[in-house]
Parts: structure tokens; C-alpha cells; sequence
């Protein structure tokens, strides 16, 4: 071949590759300007699976959790969310529904003007239903963060107002509400807002589903805003009140944990006032029903209901055999059993399968055979309850150990004991006399009414 083909060859070649290139780039470039014309819930799809789609991936090729990773996958998301609604800003007309998926759109971008706008074209029209209710969530969100109270309430009405509800979100909704009220010092407002959030979280505790400390938080932290507004507003004895029957709640649910953090709340009020007086009322004749014991093994118990149970007294004590100050109440736990155990006094020591034994791991079969040698060599005379999971420590609130539970004759929660401190322990006991006693004052009663 002569130099000049070469040359020519060379020429064609680098014309050829311009071509293929300039083609490419052309391409590109119309698929860039063509506009996105797919409908709004669609591309608000997109955006709203986004993040489970990637770790779905992830988890397909075994790729470990990172939080960079995560970080990384969030923004993109914010990003994508913030880009798919310029799209739809910039179409012509948008109808009402699209509206709602511009608005989530804005939202999941993180841009509060962009939402409250939308949403609010939204809520404008005939809006009902789940989008609605979720549109005035939204709008609750950003517009308490610009401090737009009278707009966050409208939507807090509309929402109490209409279904479907979540009561999570409507506590949330109010929480936000009622927090922006105590920062302007708008106490009226606020009180009226913590009484909703009570309500609100009342009707939640007849929810099983629920997981027991987050309804307890909800519990706690409207009577936590309400008696904080009772304060301000010079009414003290009002929020004593409050966390007073938050007390006597603790004990008809029942939970450890509720009483624990109404202890602490009740203490900032008034130091003066006896945390345990609240045990010194006969509760109210009705009972509660309280959750039933969950066992996988009994241990020197016949499997046991504690509605089986009723007439006796029982004492729940939850515990470990790793827990040092567990093994520092065994002694009283003793002598409470050999001194009442004729009288009608039912012990249950209350514990889990916690998957070792003396520091080593062990089979459920090989901790119940070292369960079973322990309480022998402890010399504990009363039955062991051993449940496979957490079931009767959520049941109860039950959030340390030890931690006991005194039931009297009639199914009532009469005592909640939280740690081994002889107090804690000398005050159980004295409540426990009480309790025995009570059966011989009312057999009494009968003798002379008769």
C-alpha cells in the first residue's frame, strides 16, 4: 500500500470515528431534551421504592451494610425526588392528584416550600381519603417548622375530622403542634394540645401491636407536655395530677417502665411526694386483665394461668441467674415463700433462655438442665417460668431486673418493685403483709355480717 492510501485510509477511518461520535453525542442529546411524560404516582414511585430497591440489590450480590454506603443512597434519592419534580413542576397544567405526587415529591427532596405549596393546591380541591390525610401530615410538618400555627391546626382539625387515621401519625402531628407552642410560650394552646395527645395516646394502649415502650413513650410524653403546661400556667396541683394518674395507669397496664419514667417526672414537680404512695390505694374493685404468663418450660411448676390463680396471691419476679442483684433479694424471695406459701402465696421466678450458661454458650436444652442445677443450689423453693423470647418483659415494661410485680387476690397489680435496695425490698415486703392480710379482713366482714 503506497503512502498516500495509507493516508487516505487513515482519513477515513478518523471521519468514520468523528462520525460514530457525533452520532453518539446527538443521540444523547435528543434523549436528554426529550421530555419525561410519565405520569405523576409513576415517577413518585420510582422515588419512593428507590432506597429499597438498591439495598435489595445489595443484598442479592452480599454487599455489607455501610453507612456511607446508606448516606450515599439517600441522597440520591433526594436528589432523584428533586429532579422528577422539576418535571412535573414544569408541565402545563397538573390536576389534582398530581398535585399530591408533586407535593410528596418536594417532600422526599427535603424542600419545605415546594411541599407546603403543592399541598396545598391540593387540599384546595375535593381531596379525600388516604392522600389527603397524608397531604395534611405534610403540611403539619413544614408548616410548623415556619412556625405557621394556625395553618398546622386547620390541618390537624381536617385530619381528626376525616379517615382513614393512623394513630401514630395524628400523635406525631399533634406532638409537633404542641412543641412549637411551648417554644412561643403559648401555654392555653399547648395545654389543649397535650390533652389531645393524652387521648390520642389512650386510645393506642388497647393496641396489642403496638410495641409496649413506644406506647409508653407516647403515654409519658403527653402527660410529660400537659403537666409542663399546667406549670406555666400556675397550676400545679393540676399537673401533679396528671402524672399521678399516669402512676396509677402504670400498674392497670401494667408496666414497670411507664411507672419508672412517671417516678422521675413526678419527682421534678415535687420532691416531697412519696413515689410509693401511689400503691397505697385500694385500686378500684373491677379488674384489669392482665397479660397471661408465657412459658416454654416450668420448672417445679405445673404450667399455670394466673387467671387459674385467682383467690391467691402472686408474686412475678423477673430475673436472671447472670444478675448480681437478683441473687441479693433470693434470701427474702425465700423466707416471703415458707412464710405465706400456706396462706396462698404463689412465687414465680419469671426469666428467658438467654442463650449461655456460666459464660458459655448453650442449647435451650443445656441452659434449662443448668436452670434446673442453679435453682437447686440456690435453694429456691418456688417454680420457674422460662419463656423462649422477651414476650413477658414487654408484657409488663419490664426494662431492668430484677423487677417484681405484686398481684393480689382479685387480679389487681398492687406493687411494682425496680431493683434490690433494701428499701425497695423492705417496702415490698411490707406491701406483701398487706395484701396477705386483706383475705382475713374480709372473711371477717362476712363473719359479722352474718
Amino acid at each position: 500500500m503506497t503512502l498516500l492510501q495509507k493516508t487516505f485510509s487513515t482519513l477515513v477511518v478518523i471521519v468514520l470515528l468523528a462520525t460514530a461520535i457525533a452520532s453518539g453525542q446527538s443521540s444523547t442529546t435528543t434523549n436528554e431534551t426529550t421530555p419525561d411524560t410519565r405520569p405523576a404516582n409513576v415517577l413518585f414511585a420510582e422515588v419512593d421504592t428507590y432506597i429499597d430497591k438498591k439495598f435489595s440489590e445489595f443484598n442479592k450480590q452480599k454487599i455489607p451494610y455501610d453507612s456511607k454506603l446508606d448516606t450515599k443512597i439517600k441522597q440520591e434519592q433526594k436528589d432523584l425526588a428533586a429532579k422528577y419534580a422539576e418535571v412535573l413542576h414544569t408541565r402545563s397544567s397538573l390536576s389534582e392528584t398530581d398535585q399530591f405526587y408533586l407535593g410528596m415529591l418536594y417532600h422526599l427532596a427535603g424542600n419545605a416550600d415546594g411541599a407546603l405549596e403543592a399541598m396545598r393546591h391540593y387540599l384546595g380541591g375535593e381531596a379525600s381519603g388516604q392522600n389527603a390525610q397524608l397531604a395534611r401530615a405534610v403540611v403539619v410538618l413544614y408548616s410548623t417548622r415556619k412556625s405557621l400555627i394556625p395553618e398546622a391546626e386547620r390541618a390537624l382539625t381536617d385530619y381528626a375530622n376525616n379517615q382513614p387515621q393512623s394513630l401514630a401519625e395524628w400523635f406525631g402531628m399533634e406532638s409537633l403542634v404542641t412543641e412549637l407552642l411551648q417554644k412561643t410560650k403559648d401555654y392555653q394552646r399547648m395545654a389543649a394540645h397535650a390533652q389531645q395527645m393524652a387521648k390520642i395516646a389512650r386510645l393506642v394502649v388497647p393496641n396489642k401491636g403496638i410495641n409496649t415502650f413506644r406506647r409508653d413513650d407516647m403515654l409519658f410524653k403527653s402527660a410529660s407536655y400537659l403537666s409542663d403546661a399546667y406549670v406555666n400556667l400556675n397550676k400545679k396541683d393540676d399537673a401533679i395530677a396528671t402524672v399521678q394518674e399516669l402512676r396509677k395507669l402504670a400498674l392497670t397496664l401494667p408496666s414497670g417502665n411507664l411507672l419508672r419514667l412517671a417516678n422521675i417526672r413526678l419527682a421534678g414537680l415535687d420532691r416531697s411526694i412519696d413515689p410509693r404512695g401511689v400503691f397505697s390505694e385500694l385500686p378500684k374493685d373491677e379488674t384489669s386483665k392482665l397479660p397471661e404468663i408465657v412459658a416454654t418450660q416450668w420448672i417445679d411448676q405445673a404450667p399455670v394461668k394466673l387467671s387459674d390463680l385467682r383467690g391467691q396471691v402472686v408474686l412475678l419476679d423477673f430475673w436472671a441467674p447472670w444478675c448480681g442483684p437478683c441473687r441479693y433479694t433470693f434470701p427474702r424471695l425465700q423466707h416471703w415463700h415458707e412464710t405465706y406459701k400456706d396462706k396462698g402465696l404463689v412465687i414465680l421466678g419469671m426469666t428467658t433462655y438467654s442463650g449461655e450458661a456460666e459464660g458459655h454458650t448453650a442449647t435451650h436444652g443445656e441452659e434449662l438442665v443448668y436452670l434446673r442445677s442453679f435453682k437447686k443450689k440456690n435453694r429456691l423453693p418456688y417454680g420457674f417460668a422460662i419463656a423462649d423470647s422477651a414476650v413477658n418483659d414487654l408484657n409488663y415494661g419490664v426494662f431492668t431486673i430484677p423487677m417484681s410485680f405484686l398481684i393480689d387476690r382479685q387480679g389487681r397489680i398492687r406493687y411494682i418493685s425496680m431493683g434490690a435496695s433494701e428499701g425497695e425490698i423492705a417496702a415490698l415486703g411490707k406491701m406483701l403483709e398487706k395484701v396477705m392480710g386483706e383475705e382475713t379482713v374480709k372473711s371477717n366482714e362476712a363473719v359479722s355480717a352474718k
